[in-house]
């Protein structure tokens, strides 16, 4: 007898745990365990932990998979908190006292130095010093003010004779005019802001012919001071015992609230021919 080959196949499961027994092999056929060109490979095991045959969708940006780490926004300055203020700066105070007491100089430097304190060791007194500058530089305008008409009433002085008579017509403040002065024109107002002063010996408005000053204090009210004014000149007139050489009137310049605050507290008083 012959024997008979076993037919060609895959061999059957294994029964103790031992690899199957390829069996005899046949020319042409393929061999079970040994990959043939082209031929799928049988029985091979996955590669765990290798890359991905496509690579998938990269993330956002070009980063890895995960959370990016936290960044601080940019352009916005990042400044630290000072807290409260540390207590009021002594120079800004000092600049305010100064400045209403009328200290210039003190009070413009303590406020610049208070200002820069206050900024660099975060006290408060901001509005304190710039207080005190403001008050300042009122007080050198006022000083401005006062050097201005100074300068304005020093070039007003009129010419005068040997006998203090004016010579040359001559335009002057109020307060300028002294007894037996005459001046061009004059008209009843509210408020005489200038005169113009005439030689006596031609035609003239009038003639001052008494001064005095009012008691000091506070501005007493403008009817007061009229009334003031008024007695005060009647009373000189009817003193001085004298004929006018034509029908006149009496007339009288007298303070006003703004002129009072000035320290201007005189009376003028004037006869002047009846029109």
């Amino acid at each position: 007898m012959s024997q008979t080959p076993p037919p060609a196949g895959p061999p059957g499961p294994p029964s103790d745990g031992q690899p199957p027994y390829p069996g005899p092999q046949q020319p042409g056929q393929p061999q079970y365990g040994a990959p043939q060109d082209g031929a799928p490979q049988y029985g091979g095991q996955p590669q765990y932990g290798g890359q991905p045959p496509y690579p998938g969708p990269a993330p956002y940006g070009g980063q890895q998979p995960g959370f990016p780490p936290m960044s601080p926004i940019q352009g916005i300055p990042q400044q630290p908190y000072q807290g409260p203020p540390q207590g009021t700066n002594g120079f800004a105070i000092a600049s305010l006292i100064f400045g209403i007491i009328g200290g210039i100089l003190l009070s413009v430097i303590f406020g610049i130095v208070g200002l820069r304190q206050i900024k660099q060791r975060n006290q408060g007194g901001r509005g304190l010093a710039i207080a005190g500058l403001v008050l300042s530089g009122l007080w050198i305008l006022g000083l401005i003010g006062i050097f201005v008409a100074a300068v304005i009433d020093a070039g007003d002085e009129p010419k005068r004779d040997s006998s203090g008579q004016v010579t040359e017509p001559t335009r002057v403040q109020p307060n300028k005019l002294k007894v037996g002065d005459c001046v061009e024109k004059l008209s009843e107002s509210d408020d005489v802001s200038g005169l113009k002063l005439v030689p006596c010996s031609g035609p003239n408005g009038g003639e001052a012919y008494a001064l005095f000053t009012l008691p000091a204090g506070k501005f007493p009210g403008a009817a007061s001071v009229q009334a003031s004014a008024e007695t005060g000149c009647t009373d000189r007139w009817d003193a001085l015992n004298k004929q006018a050489a034509e029908p006149s009137d009496i007339f009288y310049l007298h303070p006003t609230d703004s002129s009072w605050r000035l320290g201007d507290r005189s009376v003028t008083c004037l006869v002047v021919p009846s029109k």
